[in-house]
């Protein structure tokens, strides 16, 4: 027996047929799955620009032949995964674009389609950990023998550790988590399940330049903003983290635990 013969035979039973959508539940539906989608895209020219900027940080330039062979495989590595996230990514895209939203079943498909995608795009960046790993061991030529390598590595590895978890925690909720949440909520209000409506929070000030932005410029101005907040919090982290080494560096040398000779030595090889 096919599907749609497996349906007739289940409204006959129950005596209903599946229920259409309001317009007026069509049109909250839609706001936030408009603005999944401009996120999406805007993600994906900020990958475009991006990665090209990432992949030059694989020393390439190193003079052993095995760092080049292992760098050129971390990149395929890096490369493969990214193609296959976005080939993912292209899915939902082209999901959220029908506006076939009519029935239950049409909105149901949607809720399991963006909770499988929100799931698969954390496991996108945890996936980013063990790279990071082996991108601080290529960093150190894989010499942990050598005086500060161990620190660098350290140090290496926790600076990748901490953005992953500053995306996970943050970027997904902004571009993605928050929409998903406002759809998900809306299904399940349809369906009568019952909701815990959470305190809602005060508004960040992403939230409140992305309001300002759009009510100026439409759908260009979340763009906007969104770009101007990416570069402004990867320039912040990257001063952050900085500021923190300096202090460590300083702190190590005046307590007489870092030799700032060595470690100097230490960088230069490197680099």
């Amino acid at each position: 027996m096919d599907l749609e013969n497996f349906k007739e035979l289940w409204n006959k039973d129950t005596g209903q047929e599946s229920p259409e959508i309001s317009l007026e539940k069509k049109r909250e539906i839609h706001s936030p799955l408009q603005m999944l989608k401009v996120n999406m895209q805007t993600e994906f020219w900020l990958m475009i620009v991006t990665l090209p900027l990432l992949l030059t940080g694989f020393p390439f330039a190193s003079a052993d032949s095995n760092i080049k062979t292992i760098s050129a495989f971390v990149t395929i590595l890096t490369v493969a995964i990214i193609i296959y996230f976005y080939s993912r990514f292209l899915k939902l895209y082209k999901l959220l674009r029908k506006n076939s939203i009519n029935t239950n079943y049409d909105l149901f498909n949607l809720k399991t389609q963006l909770l499988i995608s929100k799931e698969i795009y954390i496991s996108y960046y945890i996936a980013y950990i063990p790279l990071g790993f082996l991108l601080s061991l290529i960093k150190i030529n894989f010499h942990f023998d050598r005086e500060y390598n161990l620190a660098i590595f350290g140090v290496s590895l926790l600076i990748t550790l901490f953005l992953i978890a500053f995306i996970i925690k943050y970027w997904i909720y902004y571009m993605y988590g928050r929409y998903i949440d406002n759809v998900v909520r809306l299904v399940d209000e349809l369906n009568g399940i019952e909701i815990n409506l959470k305190q809602e929070k005060k508004k960040s000030w992403f939230e409140r330049s992305q309001k300002f932005f759009i009510n100026k410029m439409g759908i260009k101005g979340n763009i906007l903003n969104t770009v101007i907040w990416f570069v402004s919090m990867y320039i912040f982290i990257i001063l952050f983290l900085t500021l923190v080494l300096l202090i460590i560096i300083i702190v190590g040398a005046k307590l007489d635990l870092l030799d700032i000779g060595s470690l100097q030595n230490a960088l230069n090889k490197l680099n």
